[in-house]
């Protein structure tokens, strides 16, 4: 009996760990604001009653400065500076990392993989953008650069160290 209870056991939580990995996105998103004052507020609830937590700003230099998490009719999910919360999507714009137009694809290859960009004053010295989970596909055009798998915006870059990612062929 002790065995067959546990054999479920193990069967509910590969059916539990297999679901949650098919929730992670198949696509990176960053997100701006396109509001006339250049910022949108990220609220802790989808509704003008929820409570400021931070700011989602218009493109610097070419680059949104959050992540879309959950897309929504009216609102959405994203995540700025490590904060999550909601932003009302009249003013939201977004750029999205993977077109599945390739023969390849940069996958992220460790949980919670940074993601960093240009810092604008030292050229070596990247900052960190974001971090995204295993499994995510970041893009399928894609440069290199020293140690690091790079992202083209506008006219920015970001950084993908090539220990943390992982290209597969389609």
């Amino acid at each position: 009996m002790k065995r067959i209870v546990f054999c479920l056991m193990a069967l509910v939580m590969w059916a539990w760990t297999a679901s949650a990995q098919a929730q992670v996105p198949s696509v990176f998103t960053v997100v701006f604001a396109t509001s006339g004052d250049g910022f949108l507020n990220v609220r802790d609830q989808p509704s003008m009653k929820g409570q400021v937590v931070e700011k989602l700003w218009m493109l610097m230099h070419g680059l949104g400065n959050g992540v879309l998490v959950e897309s929504g009719p009216k609102w959405s999910k994203v995540r700025v500076n490590g904060v999550t919360g909601w932003v009302y999507n009249k003013y939201l714009d977004s750029q999205t990392w993977y077109d599945g137009n390739g023969t390849t694809q940069l996958v992220a290859a460790i949980d919670d993989m940074p993601i960093y960009r240009d810092n604008y004053v030292d050229e070596e010295d990247l900052l960190l953008f974001t971090t995204v989970k295993k499994g995510m596909v970041m893009a399928d055009q894609y440069d290199t650069w020293k140690e690091y798998y790079v992202l083209k915006t506008a006219h920015d870059f970001l950084f993908i160290k090539m220990t943390d990612a992982e290209v597969i062929k389609k």
